[in-house]
C-alpha cells in the first residue's frame, strides 16, 4: 500500500510544478488619495505586490474597449501581464510564461479581446477574457538580446519587431498577424529603438538611439521595405529643431490621426507629420507626452513628478496630479485609454504601481 501511495504522490506532483496561473483572480487592489494640489483622485490600481509597470507611451495600454487596462508585474516571482478593470479595480492573471525576464506586448486596434505578446522569440496572440492563445509565427534568427516593444498596425494585420541581430547591425521587421510571415524592413547601420507601425498610413517608425544627441533622430521605412528616410529632413543645419544637434524624442503615434507627439527637450511638446511640418503646440520642459485617439487633448509628465493636459489647438494646459514621482526612480509615461477617459502612468510615491486618473472627475480648475 506505501508503494501504491508513493506511486500516485508522484503522479501528482507534475501536476502541483506545472499547475499555471492563468485567470487567477487578485481580486481588488486599488486605492486613492485627493492631490492636495488639484483636488483630483488619484487611483492606486496595483497593490504592494512586487514591482508593476504600465506599457510605454507607443499606444494606449488598454484593450481597444478601454474595458481593461494590461500592465505587467513580478508579483508572482517572474513578470506576467495582468489586467484590471478601471471601473471595479479587479485584477486578474493572463499569462504564466516561465522564464522571460521582460515580457512585452502590445494591444490589438481592432479586436477588443486581443492582445499580442512577445514569448521568447514566438509571438502569441492572447484572448484576454478567454485566456486562449495562438502561435502567429516565430521570429527567425539571427537575434543578440530581447526585442522593442511591438506595436499594431491601425488595420491589425502587422506587428512590428525590433531587434539586434549582430554586434553592429539592427533590424527593423515586421509580422503578418494571419500568417505568421515575417519580413525585414530595414537594417540601419545604427542602434535602433521606438519602432512603431503608424495606425493611419503604411510605414514603420524608428529612431537612432543614442542615449542623447543624434545626428538625425527620427526615421521612416515603407511597410514594404522601400524608402528608408528621415521623418522630416532639414537640408540647413539653421533649420533644425534643435541648434547643431537634434533631440526631439519620446515619440507616439496619435492614433486617429496618424500625426505624432515629440518632446522637443527642453522647449516643449511638439506635433509632427509625415510631410515633415510640425508645431510647437506647449512651451515648457517636460518628459514623455501622449496624446488622445482624436488628438485633441495631450497628457504629459515632467521631471518633478506631475502630470499635465494640454489642449493641443490652444495649447492651454492645467495640472492634474503632483508627487507621483520618487527621485531617480522609473519614468511616469503617462497615456490615455481608447475613449479618452482615463489617463495611465507609473506611479512610484509610495511604491511602484499603476496609476490612474478618470478624467470624468476633473474639477473645475483654471487653465493657463
Amino acid at each position: 500500500m506505501q508503494s501504491a501511495h508513493r506511486w500516485f504522490l508522484c503522479l501528482l506532483l507534475p501536476l502541483a510544478v506545472y499547475a499555471s496561473d492563468v485567470g487567477k483572480d487578485w481580486g481588488i487592489e486599488r486605492t486613492s488619495r485627493i492631490d492636495p494640489v488639484t483636488g483630483i483622485r488619484v487611483w492606486t490600481m496595483t497593490a504592494n505586490k512586487g514591482v508593476a509597470h504600465t506599457l510605454y507611451i507607443h499606444f494606449p495600454n488598454f484593450t481597444r474597449d478601454s474595458r481593461y487596462l494590461l500592465f505587467t508585474s513580478d508579483r508572482s516571482g517572474s513578470n506576467q501581464i495582468y489586467r484590471v478593470d478601471p471601473a471595479s479595480g479587479h485584477v486578474v492573471q493572463l499569462t504564466d510564461v516561465p522564464g522571460i525576464g521582460t515580457i512585452q506586448l502590445a494591444p490589438d486596434p481592432v479586436n477588443p479581446r486581443r492582445i499580442y505578446y512577445m514569448r521568447n522569440d514566438d509571438v502569441i496572440a492572447l484572448d484576454v477574457e478567454d485566456f486562449s492563445e495562438r502561435k502567429v509565427g516565430t521570429i527567425p534568427p539571427p537575434h543578440m538580446g530581447g526585442y522593442n516593444q511591438p506595436t499594431v498596425s491601425g488595420d491589425g494585420k502587422w506587428i512590428s519587431v525590433g531587434r539586434q541581430i549582430a554586434a553592429k547591425t539592427w533590424e527593423v521587421g515586421v509580422m503578418n498577424t494571419a500568417t505568421g510571415e515575417y519580413k525585414s524592413l530595414a537594417q540601419p547601420g545604427f542602434h535602433i529603438g521606438h519602432v512603431q507601425i503608424s495606425p493611419t498610413e503604411p510605414v514603420v517608425f524608428f529612431v537612432w538611439e543614442t542615449g542623447g544627441y543624434a545626428p538625425q533622430r527620427s526615421w521612416l521605412v515603407n511597410l514594404d521595405g522601400t524608402n528608408i528616410r528621415p521623418f522630416y529632413q532639414r537640408t540647413k543645419r539653421e533649420d533644425w529643431f534643435t541648434p547643431l544637434k537634434e533631440w526631439v524624442t519620446h515619440e507616439a503615434w496619435i492614433q486617429g490621426t496618424g500625426e505624432m507627439t515629440m518632446i522637443n527637450d527642453r522647449v516643449g511638446l511638439m506635433i509632427v507629420n509625415t510631410n515633415g511640418t510640425s508645431r510647437l503646440v506647449r512651451e515648457g520642459s517636460y518628459w514623455h507626452a501622449q496624446a488622445r485617439p482624436d488628438g485633441k487633448y495631450a497628457v504629459m509628465d515632467d521631471f518633478d513628478g506631475r502630470l499635465w493636459l494640454t489642449d493641443t489647438t490652444t495649447g492651454s494646459t492645467r495640472v492634474l496630479a503632483t508627487g507621483l514621482r520618487k527621485h531617480g526612480a522609473p519614468h511616469l509615461h503617462p497615456s490615455f485609454d481608447w475613449a479618452g477617459r482615463y489617463v495611465v502612468f507609473n506611479q512610484t510615491d509610495q511604491y511602484q504601481a499603476v496609476g490612474l486618473i478618470d478624467l470624468n472627475d476633473l474639477r473645475p480648475m483654471p487653465w493657463r
